[in-house]
């Protein structure tokens, strides 16, 4: 190794040196480094609980249950005279389920609206049958025998209803022999009495 390169750098450069050096180590930016943690995943738990909660046979409120009721009992109310053209004609009867049976259907149009109106009247009883086990806190078997007897036991002579059978838990159609005659057609077009019978107020 020569002498020159045992030479020491001259005072004045190695200043220079070292101030460069401060120089661009105050220029650089530091670096932040975050100790913390993220911030948690929000759940809410109100929205899970509805989710979990709502049920899709939920009882409807008081007021809209009412009015199905009443609702109901106006379409029955409505087509009275028609269901008692059907019995008439020997084409429905009352069964034990407090339900109209349809015993014979007509063809053609006739027939489906026959069908159609059977249909539409057991829909709109068995709501009310719910709703007055429901009401009274009774078995629906219980409301469709009440219903039943109510039925059959105000049934024109001649309607076809069904009635106990001669051995237990069995049932059989007959045709009613009263209390009341079948109203007959008059001269205005209105129905009146048979003779040897009273008029009876209409659902009576």
């Amino acid at each position: 190794m020569t002498q020159d390169a045992l030479t020491p750098i001259p005072r004045k450069v190695s200043q220079a040196m070292l101030a460069f050096l401060l120089l661009g180590l105050s220029s650089c930016k530091s670096f932040k480094v975050d100790l913390q943690s993220p911030e948690p995943i929000k759940v809410d738990v109100n929205m899970r609980l509805d989710v979990y909660q709502y049920k899709g046979d939920e009882p409807e409120k008081p007021n809209e249950e009412q009015a199905r009721y009443d609702e109901a009992q106006t379409r029955i109310r409505n087509r009275l005279a028609e269901i008692q053209t059907f019995k008439n004609n020997g084409l429905v009867g009352e069964d034990h389920r407090g339900l109209l049976f349809l015993r014979e259907k007509p063809a053609g149009e006739w027939g489906d609206r026959v069908e159609k109106e059977v249909n539409e009247e057991n829909e709109d009883r068995n709501l009310m049958i719910r709703h007055e086990a429901k009401a009274s806190n009774r078995a629906m078997h219980e409301v469709q025998e009440e219903f039943w007897k109510q039925r059959t036991n105000r049934a024109f002579h001649g309607e076809w209803i069904e009635v106990a059978g001669d051995k237990p838990n069995t049932f059989k159609w007959v045709q009613s022999d009263g209390p009341r005659e079948k109203p007959t057609a008059d001269a205005t077009g209105g129905n009146k009495p048979a003779a040897g019978t009273t008029q009876s107020a209409p659902g009576s």
